[in-house]
């Protein structure tokens, strides 16, 4: 099956603050997509999204790893069920975004990724720092 025949999911990143820091592109898939879904609702730009959110799942499961895979079982369900929904995460959606790489694993789903300001792109300004020239590397401290 192509992906155009697929249900598509559209995942866009929130920034790393407020809706100042929210991209133009992703205002506009906002508007765009009837369906739409946040990562969780406790993020400052989040209220820019009428949205039901996961945070349920937080709330409910135990373990990080199975909050993701819920919240990935969901987004493909209503994938399945609308033809095409929103899912908006904090930051940037290929940033520590482990229910993003799940979605893209998936074979039963169209998952189109958009650009997004995460946090790392403002530490380098407030550090005065070119991370390419001073060699950063990046560690998950989880």
């Amino acid at each position: 099956m192509e992906n155009q025949d697929l249900p598509r999911i559209d995942i866009v990143g929130l920034g790393p603050a407020g809706s100042d820091l929210v991209t133009a592109g992703t205002l506009a898939l906002i508007d765009e997509i009837e369906h739409r879904f946040v990562r969780t609702s406790r993020h400052p730009a989040a209220s820019l999204v009428d949205a039901g959110s996961f945070d349920h799942h937080y709330e409910s499961l135990d373990e990080f790893e199975a909050v993701y895979e819920r919240i990935v079982a969901d987004l493909v369900a209503a994938a399945h069920a609308h033809g095409r929904v929103l899912y908006a995460v904090p930051g940037s959606p290929r940033v520590a975004e482990h229910t993003v790489d799940l979605l893209a694993s998936r074979s039963d789903v169209h998952v189109v990724v958009h650009a997004a300001l995460s946090f790392v792109d403002l530490s380098w300004v407030a550090l005065e720092v070119d991370p390419i020239v001073a060699g950063v590397r990046i560690i998950d401290g989880h």
